[in-house]
């Protein structure tokens, strides 16, 4: 995990300046995000197929990567409007199969760590419960946005806990040595702090837009008709018909006018 360390915060780095191209209305701002999202995919695959070949026999782990691998990916094929047939039913099972995991790896070291020290046990039950929140937001926003919303927001209240409880009582006494709540916390789930980071900085963004401080993300592929009509399907106000969205017939019908027109005008 510490090898790619480098790479995740590399990442990172990107995501946050493709978001700030997007916001100050730069095209190639949500092609970058989209080439992140694409990259963190083809990372975790990477760790996965590393995983297998190592030879390890614990099969959570591989799932965690492989789960991780599929979200990523359809986000970014999301970003650059590619869509195939069951793509959302993936994303959900996807979702799902990562809830499992940080359930039953919760389940296992709250007791263990209980039995040392009650206080850290409530530290890393706020920490994986905020991890677990987050992840059945993501899950649920193409599925159910009204209960997406406050998924994320409790998750974000519980990190926040998190972080004021580890600021007031920094250090405590376990196995024998001085450690954090977030040491162990991570040292559970080394790829937490990425994904967690992630979420913290989309919770920001969300906030901090709507209370009109910064931008909404922009793209200049598509009307802002368009981006209406996803909205409207996203948030459960439009039923599909014959299997299609109005934006999905509006992409249909734009994309031929663009290639109808293109050489219709000299300039």
């Amino acid at each position: 995990m510490n090898r790619y360390n480098t790479l995740y915060y590399l990442l990172i780095l990107l995501l946050i300046t493709g978001a700030f191209a997007s916001m100050a209305q730069n095209g190639y701002g949500i092609k970058l995000m989209g080439g992140v999202a694409a990259a963190f995919s083809l990372l975790f695959l990477v760790q996965a197929v590393d995983y297998v070949q190592t030879g390890k026999s614990k099969i959570f782990p591989l799932i965690e990567l492989v789960s991780l691998a599929v979200l990523a990916g359809i986000i970014s094929l999301r970003v650059f409007y590619i869509h195939f047939p069951y793509v959302e039913l993936m994303y959900g099972l996807a979702g799902i199969c990562l809830l499992v995991v940080y359930a039953i790896k919760l389940s296992k070291i709250f007791p263990q760590i209980r039995e040392e020290n009650s206080f850290l046990s409530w530290m890393v039950l706020l920490f994986f419960g905020s991890l677990v929140l987050f992840i059945l937001s993501l899950t649920l926003t193409p599925f159910s946005p009204g209960l997406a919303e406050p998924a994320g927001m409790a998750a974000f209240v519980l990190i926040l806990f998190f972080a004021l409880a580890s600021i007031a009582k920094n250090e405590v006494l376990y196995q024998g040595e001085n450690v954090n709540a977030l040491k162990i916390a991570t040292r559970e789930e080394p790829r937490a702090v990425m994904i967690l980071s992630i979420f913290m900085l989309f919770s920001l963004y969300i906030g901090m837009n709507r209370v009109n401080l910064i931008p909404s993300i922009y793209s200049d592929e598509y009307p802002r008709a368009y981006f209406e009509l996803v909205n409207r399907a996203e948030t459960g106000n439009e039923e599909p018909v014959d299997g299609q969205y109005r934006h999905d017939r509006f992409q249909q019908e734009y994309e031929e006018f663009i290639e109808k027109h293109t050489d219709t005008f000299e300039y």
